[in-house]
């Protein structure tokens, strides 16, 4: 090999032609590798974008069991579950209702059907109605998607009932009667229905109707509950306020010892200076009764001796 081979970087001994062949393919290539890189870039892209709207749609999820389980109970409410159904895409297929409470009966179910037409959150649906003190009101849904749509499950009842027991009923509805829905849409599309059929939706509103007697069969011992717990928070209350009213006394009594200390200090200092008072009115009486007996005395006791 030559030192001006060495320096060109080439192999001498390969021929020209074979040199062009190589780097016509190296060029060939270049436009594969960019088109590569683009497919890996938007597939990226894409994953990226897939993950933030899951991500999003968990955080939706978690709000909304939050803001469920984290309500509190109203121990003057109704302790009743009202309503309980299943829609199908928004639109209520079955329910049963509770008439035996006319506080809730009526609104319970018009509160349920509003949060059936409602969108289908990614998770937990809530919505309350308090027009009326001490007769508030609370809905649930749970929606359940699948490949045709969306099947879900309310239950309303009475803010005196615990939020986590209609949440246990409703997870309970779902199933129970998710495998029967399903059953019953196949049935439909065999008869070109979209919908579930009237012999489905009877046999949905008979699981209903049991599942809502055995939620309102405790609602008396309910109420008795929510009563104790009622009487337990005014004690609770009670006991703060003695407590208070306590430390504010001993506080008063404190005050009032310093008060008496001070009042005993100011005695004896007023007590000082009135002895002081007086001592110094002794004195000014002495001199002034001496000057006046020496200025009385001097003139006799000369006018004697002359």
């Amino acid at each position: 090999m030559s030192i001006f081979s060495r320096k060109l970087g080439r192999n001498p001994f390969k021929s020209s032609g074979s040199t062009d062949a190589a780097g016509s393919t190296d060029a060939a290539d270049e436009p594969k590798q960019s088109m590569s890189a683009k497919a890996k870039a938007a597939a990226s892209a894409a994953g990226d974008k897939a993950r933030r709207l899951s991500a999003t749609a968990s955080q939706k999820a978690r709000d909304a069991r939050h803001s469920i389980t984290g309500s509190k109970l109203d121990p003057n409410a109704p302790a009743r579950v009202g309503f309980v159904g299943v829609s199908r895409d928004r639109k209520l297929v079955a329910h049963a209702q509770d008439d035996e409470d006319p506080r809730i009966s009526e609104r319970t179910a018009s509160l349920a059907r509003k949060i059936a037409q409602r969108a289908d959150p990614p998770g937990w649906d809530d919505i309350a109605d308090t027009t009326r003190k001490n007769e508030g009101l609370r809905a649930i849904k749970l929606p359940v998607c699948d490949l045709d749509g969306t099947t879900a499950y309310v239950v309303a009842f009475g803010m005196g009932y615990p939020v986590e027991k209609a949440q246990a009923l409703c997870e309970r509805l779902a199933l129970m009667l998710g495998p029967m829905v399903d059953l019953d849409l196949e049935d439909a599309k065999s008869q070109g229905r979209t919908r579930c059929t009237p012999d489905g939706a009877t046999r949905l509103r008979e699981v209903l109707e049991r599942e809502l007697r055995d939620a309102n069969s405790s609602a008396q011992l309910q109420q008795v509950a929510n009563q104790v717990e009622a009487v337990r928070e005014i004690m609770e209350r009670n006991v703060e306020m003695l407590l208070d009213r306590g430390e504010k006394l001993d506080a008063l009594n404190d005050k009032a010892d310093e008060l008496h200390g001070a009042t005993k200090a100011f005695r004896q200092q007023a007590r000082k200076l009135k002895r002081w008072h007086l001592m110094n009115q002794v004195k000014w009486g002495v001199a002034v009764g001496t000057l006046v007996t020496a200025s009385v005395a001097i003139p006799i006791a000369v006018l004697a001796a002359a």
